[in-house]
């Protein structure tokens, strides 16, 4: 580093702020989404009932079938997408649908191009 200087400035933390940050499992603040709801296939539901492997993630209900219903509040989408494309085709978004419309688009062009 070069021409560092340094400052005696300093400024005062929200503790609203600090608090939402402590709170969560995001890796982000900011443009998060309120609520990310998924469905997990029961071939690969287990996974997701032993350990979280989503940011905030929650159980809904567990469906006749075996499949889960899960939730994932105050996320930000890239946290989800990633593991959902992973889990691909045992994990679909239900909710909001834009997300799941968005991934199956990269995945079409992906193929076709």
């Amino acid at each position: 580093m070069a021409n560092l200087q340094i400052s005696t400035k300093t400024f005062a933390c929200s503790e609203e702020i600090k608090e939402k940050i402590l709170g969560t499992d995001s890796l982000f603040f900011g443009n998060q989404i309120s609520k990310i709801v998924l469905q997990i296939d029961e071939k690969v539901a287990g996974y997701f009932e032993r350990r979280d492997l989503l940011p905030n993630q929650e159980l809904v209900r567990k469906l006749d079938n075996g499949d889960l219903l899960l939730i994932c509040k105050d996320v930000h989408p890239r946290e989800v997408v990633s593991i959902v494309q992973y889990g691909i085709p045992h994990i679909r978004v239900i909710s909001p649908s834009g997300i799941q419309e968005q991934m199956i688009k990269v995945l079409r062009n992906y193929l076709y191009n």
